[in-house]
C-alpha cells in the first residue's frame, strides 16, 4: 500500500520547513524563541527519494539538505545508510 499520496504534501512542506532552516535560514523568534536544536540526522532520503524521484515534486530545500549530507550514515537508533538505499531509485 502506498501511504504516500495521502501523506505527501504534509511531509513535502515538513521537510521543506526543517530544510530551510538546516540550510542557514534563520529561525523566526515565534518558534521556540528563535532557538532550536538543529540536526535531524541522516532522515531525508527516503522521503526525498519518494517525494521527488518517484513523484517528481520539487522538493528545493529538502534536495539541497540531502545532497549535502551525502552519504548519509546511521543515526544509532533506527536509520542507517539511507543514501545506499534510496538515493536515485526510482522504484
Amino acid at each position: 500500500m502506498d501511504l504516500y499520496p495521502e501523506l505527501q504534501d504534509r511531509l513535502r512542506h515538513a521537510f521543506g520547513f526543517h530544510t530551510k532552516h538546516e540550510n542557514g535560514t534563520a529561525v523566526p523568534s515565534s518558534i521556540c524563541g528563535g532557538t532550536v536544536h538543529k540536526g535531524p540526522g541522516p532522515v531525508s532520503e527516503v522521503a526525498y527519494n519518494a517525494q521527488h524521484n518517484r513523484l517528481g515534486i520539487p522538493m528545493t530545500n529538502t534536495q539541497a539538505y540531502t545532497e549535502r549530507l551525502r552519504p548519509q550514515g546511521s543515526n544509532n537508533l533506527f536509520v542507517a545508510w539511507e543514501t545506499l538505499t534510496h538515493a536515485g531509485n526510482p522504484a
